[in-house]
């Protein structure tokens, strides 16, 4: 069952922020609204130089913030310009802007994601991916289900990409990247924004207002829809997988003395298919959250708690998936002469139910409660002449594998205000899931004792600006993985199966990406990646399946993206899209051309071509679910009050 291989974490709650406040003009710089800003809040990207940019701040790399050209890792930012002048109408397309991701479309809805290797829609599961500071991240299947989550993609301030572990920081399952979608305080926010776009493939409608809390805040709330298009079998024909959704949601930022408060939540209800057999069965996929974070000065840093709650449900005939998940985090971020720490712990709590009466296959037990623990700490280290030692971190206990052990070690080397040089050891691991542990099949497969995957990464990186207007970094890497997922026989009997540790592998590649400013109003960007693979695929009884966890990813993919302005009011950008071939996929081409028009300052046009080079192409070797996507041209408005 899809439920099975996939998995997901699901439910229904909602506790949306109640605000009633009028709207009134925003704050002026010295009000204390303006205090609430922190970080890339208070910039408006579409007005920065490629030097302005290497200033911004990101909290990914150290969980404080700092700026980019100063991040001793392999971080792109996505920002709010690229976004909009990408044209694209969900999330999952909006990371194809990241060199330093493989992003697959599976089907009209679904999607295979990741950093560094093992790609695929059952394999993408070493990815941790954060919206606002909440994990989406499942318990039952290690991986993200884009079919359930999406943002309002007009409040994405920005989204930061690292490539390479990061659970000293964040975890288990920071194996092979994070991915950290931050939205816009709502100062930013104010006033009414409607958007609507149709295609011969998707539609989208987008409606938010936001205005004042009295003098200490602000709020906004927010309502999208929107409707996916088919794909197409390999053959041809309709897929029968096209989905629709609706989701709503609100946000209220205030400042209380020297407190800032946000409490945020949101809630949504979409239909779509399961098209395997191309029958398009109907499945409901529901859910909520709600989070609250609490900011103070404390000691010559920062304190910042959070928490929060997500309920999540996935309904399709004859089964049930159901998530409650609590999370509880606080971290204090301070400087003691040349130490910058950041300390930290939190627990997390996880109830996973899942219902399949009658079936073959099934969860034993059907009604699971996963814990996870942390503390972390980090210090980073001003040695002086320019070179910080980053030294973190993290220990873990949870339900399934017991307790882990997560370092990381850093070192870079900055000239005043230019290149910087670092390089970095760490390890992670990925936790079992509630699949590779209770996934029942009598006869054939039986739940076991399957352990955690580890990886241990050595990187190197580099990044530069050797003129103002010409930034580039690079970075290479070689994993080394052990205990990876393997499908094992029974001494004599041969059946049944059980779930294994036995797999190794290493990996290697360069990533490296850049920009150069031709004029001040024609920016062109590109990116290129490169994996090679190791491993033993030979079936054995410690490994029937060949290894197959390993994924199937391109050697190599290059992206190429040009923003011109035209004139004042028209801008013309164009994005080309090359990946090599996967085992039983042929590489492809694409090419989208987006044309803008600023009507008025209040008032937007755009057009889209989407898929321009090629009729039709498929991104994924899953030889079952991988569907064809061919040319589509998408027309949208936007308009402010």
């Amino acid at each position: 069952m899809r439920h099975l291989r996939r998995g997901a974490a699901a439910a229904v709650l909602l506790v949306i922020p109640a605000v009633a406040q009028a709207e009134g003009a925003p704050a002026a710089p010295s009000s204390p609204q303006q205090l609430i800003r922190v970080g890339l809040d208070d910039q408006d990207l579409t007005r920065l130089s490629l030097e302005e940019l290497s200033m911004v701040e990101v909290t990914s790399v150290s969980r404080r913030p700092e700026a980019l050209a100063e991040a001793a890792a392999a971080i792109y930012v996505i920002s709010a310009e690229d976004i909009r002048r990408s044209g694209v109408s969900s999330l999952p397309e909006a990371l194809r802007l990241a060199p330093n991701l493989n992003v697959q479309r599976v089907n009209a809805v679904d999607y295979a994601i990741t950093a560094r290797g093992f790609n695929g829609f059952e394999t993408s599961n070493k990815l941790l991916v954060l919206i606002d500071g909440r994990s989406i991240y499942s318990t039952l299947h290690s991986g993200v289900l884009w079919d359930a989550h999406d943002v309002m993609l007009q409040d994405v301030e920005r989204i930061e990409v690292i490539s390479g572990p990061g659970g000293a920081l964040f975890g288990s399952n920071a194996m092979n990247g994070v991915i950290n979608i931050v939205t816009r305080s709502t100062l930013e926010t104010q006033g009414t924004l409607l958007s609507a776009g149709v295609g011969d493939d998707d539609a989208t409608v987008a409606l938010r207002h936001g205005g004042d809390l009295g003098e200490a805040g602000a709020w906004r709330a927010w309502l999208t829809g929107h409707r996916r298009g088919e794909s197409h079998a390999r053959t041809g024909e309709e897929a029968n997988d096209d989905a629709e959704g609706v989701r709503a949601g609100a946000r209220a930022d205030w400042l209380v003395g020297e407190n800032r408060l946000t409490l945020q939540g949101d809630a949504f209800d979409n239909e779509v298919a399961i098209n395997e057999d191309l029958l398009g069965v109907d499945t409901t996929v529901r859910g909520a959250n709600v989070l609250g974070r609490w900011n103070r000065p404390l000691a010559g840093g920062e304190l910042q708690v959070q928490a929060y709650f997500d309920r999540y449900e996935r309904e399709e005939p004859g089964s049930l998936e159901e998530t409650d998940t609590w999370d509880l985090s606080v971290q204090h971020a301070f400087a003691m002469g040349p130490h910058h720490f950041v300390l930290g712990a939190g627990h997390r709590e996880v109830q996973s139910r899942f219902l399949a009466p009658g079936s073959i296959a099934f969860l034993d037990p059907a009604e699971r409660t996963l814990t996870l623990t942390n503390v972390f700490a980090q210090d980073q280290i001003a040695l002086g002449r320019g070179l910080t030692l980053t030294l973190g971190a993290k220990f873990e206990n949870n339900s399934f594998s017991g307790q882990e052990f997560l370092p990381n070690v850093r070192l870079a080397w900055q000239r005043p205000g230019g290149d910087l040089v670092w390089g970095a050891i760490s390890r992670a691991s990925r936790t079992p899931n509630r699949i590779e542990r209770d996934l029942t099949f009598p006869g054939f497969l039986v739940g076991g004792d399957f352990r955690s995957e580890t990886v241990t990464a050595y990187e190197l990186g580099y990044r530069a600006m050797p003129r103002p207007r010409m930034s580039f970094s690079i970075n290479a890497f070689y994993n080394v993985y052990d205990d990876l997922r393997t499908v094992s026989t029974t001494p004599v009997t041969f059946l049944p199966l059980t779930l294994t540790n036995h797999g190794e592998a290493q990996t290697w590649g360069v990533e490296a990406w850049g920009s150069y400013d031709v004029t001040p109003t024609w920016r062109l960007s590109a990116g290129a990646s490169t994996l090679t693979k190791d491993y033993d695929a030979t079936p054995t009884l410690d490994d029937i399946s060949g290894l197959i966890s390993i994924g199937d990813d391109p050697d190599h993919q290059i992206l190429l993206r040009s923003q011109h302005d035209l004139t004042e009011a028209v801008e013309l950008d164009v994005r080309l899209r090359a990946v090599d071939d996967l085992r039983l996929v042929d590489g492809y081409v694409e090419a989208d051309v987006r044309l803008g028009w600023r009507l008025t300052d209040a008032l937007e046009l755009s057009l889209t071509g989407r898929n321009l080079i090629e009729d039709r192409r498929v991104e994924t070797g899953d030889a079952v679910r991988g569907r064809a996507f061919g040319r589509s041209v998408f027309a949208a408005l936007q308009a402010r009050f």
